[in-house]
C-alpha cells in the first residue's frame, strides 16, 4: 500500500477478540434471565454499543436504563481486553513497517473507548496511532458512511490517499462510500461474507503477514 494514512478497525482487524462477542448479547440477557433469540447477534451486529444498548431496554423491557447495560456488558468484557486477547498474526511487525515509513494511522472502532485503551496501552500500540474515534465519540454507527467521512477529516489527508483496513462486510460497505483505499481483513468470525468481502475490498489479505516488505 503506498497511502500516507491508515485507518484500522480494532475488533477482528488488529486484535483477534471477536470469540468474546459471539455470546456477549446472550449471556447478559441469561443473566437477566431472559432467553436470547436465535438471531441476536444478526440483529445487534451493526449496532454501535449505544444502539444495542438500547435495542436491549427496549426490545426486552428491561429495568435499566441504556447508560446502564452499557456500562454491564462493558464490564463483562473488560477483563479479556485487560489481560488476555492477543493482536493478530504479524500486526506489531506491520505497524512498526509503517511507523518507519511515516505513515498515520489511527482506530476506528464500535467498541468503548475505555476497553479499546485497556487493550492497545497492555499491547504497547497506543503511541502508534494519531487518534482512536469510537461510535459512540461520534454517534454513528459502523454501518453509516458519516463516520468514516469524519475519521478522513480527522485526518486531514486527502480521501484517495488513505486504506481502511476492515473484517466486517457491513463496514467495508460503508467505507466504500469515501475514496479511500479499502483492504479487507480476513477474520473466521466473518468467513460466511468472505467471498462477498474480496468482492467488495480494493484488496483483501487472509494475515498481516501480507502486508510486510
Amino acid at each position: 500500500m503506498n497511502q500516507k494514512g491508515i485507518i484500522f478497525d480494532m475488533d477482528g482487524t488488529l486484535i483477534d477478540s471477536m470469540p468474546v462477542w459471539k455470546n456477549l448479547g446472550g449471556n447478559f440477557l441469561k443473566n437477566h434471565g431472559i432467553e436470547p433469540p436465535d438471531n441476536l447477534n444478526e440483529i445487534t451486529t451493526t449496532m454501535s454499543f449505544a444502539e444495542s444498548s438500547r435495542y436491549f431496554v427496549n426490545q426486552f423491557g428491561l429495568a435499566l436504563t441504556a447508560a446502564e447495560v452499557n456500562a454491564e456488558i462493558n464490564e463483562m468484557i473488560r477483563d479479556s481486553y485487560g489481560t488476555h486477547l492477543p493482536l493478530k498474526p504479524f500486526v506489531k511487525e506491520v505497524l512498526d513497517q509503517y511507523v518507519r515509513q511515516g505513515i498515520k494511522m489511527s482506530i476506528l472502532t464500535a467498541t468503548d473507548r475505555s476497553l479499546v485503551e485497556t487493550a492497545v496501552k497492555r499491547l504497547g500500540i497506543l503511541d502508534y496511532f494519531e487518534f482512536i474515534l469510537t461510535s459512540d465519540m461520534t454517534g454513528l454507527s459502523k454501518s453509516e458512511p458519516e463516520i468514516y467521512y469524519q475519521a478522513v477529516e480527522t485526518f486531514g489527508i486527502p480521501e484517495k490517499e488513505i486504506a481502511i483496513v476492515e473484517d466486517s462486510l457491513y463496514c467495508i460497505k460503508a467505507a466504500k462510500n469515501t475514496e479511500c483505499y479499502i483492504v479487507g481483513v480476513y477474520d473466521e468470525f466473518s468467513k460466511n461474507d468472505w467471498e462477498e468481502i474480496k468482492r467488495v475490498s480494493d484488496r483483501t489479505i487472509n494475515s498481516f503477514e501480507e502486508l510486510r516488505k
